[in-house]
This record gives C-alpha cells, sequence and structure tokens, in this order.
C-alpha cells in the first residue's frame, strides 16, 4: 500500500516560496556595506557607522548588516532635498 502524496508539477516551487513573491526582488537588492561604499565612494566603516545611528537604512539578518539598494537611493534622495 503507498501513502498518497500531493501531487506537485515538477517547476511548481515549494509553499515557503510561493508565500513570499516580494522576497525575490528584496534578496536581489540586498547590497554589503562593501557594496554599498563603492556605490557612495566611502569607506564600508563610515556606511557602517550611517547605518548604526540610521542615516543610511538597513536591515540586521542575524550578525550581518545588509543594505537594500532602493532604500539606500531614496535615503540620498531625502538628504539631496534637504
Amino acid at each position: 500500500m503507498s501513502i498518497a502524496r500531493p501531487h506537485h508539477p515538477p517547476n511548481d516551487p515549494p509553499s515557503e516560496l510561493r508565500a513570499a513573491p516580494r522576497l525575490g526582488a528584496a534578496v536581489d537588492e540586498l547590497m554589503t556595506a562593501e557594496q554599498v561604499a563603492a556605490l557612495l565612494h566611502m569607506r564600508p566603516s563610515t556606511v557602517g557607522d550611517y547605518a548604526r545611528r540610521g542615516l543610511i537604512p538597513s536591515i540586521k539578518l542575524g550578525r550581518h548588516r545588509r543594505f537594500v539598494r532602493t532604500d539606500v537611493a531614496r535615503a540620498i534622495d531625502r538628504l539631496r532635498e534637504r
């Protein structure tokens, strides 16, 4: 006797990936402090300092800090408008 399992087409992603459609776009935009530093022509330590002070938005993933490219661009635009 076999156990009935739900049928998923071979290219159908697992349910946990289907549940978060925005996750793929956000992950594609994630940047390290080094990448942001290269983009802004500053040192990675300065980017980290600005992130800790809240001048540049960032996300903490465990002990790692990541930056969403569009959030950084918006923060730069806001600073430019001052």
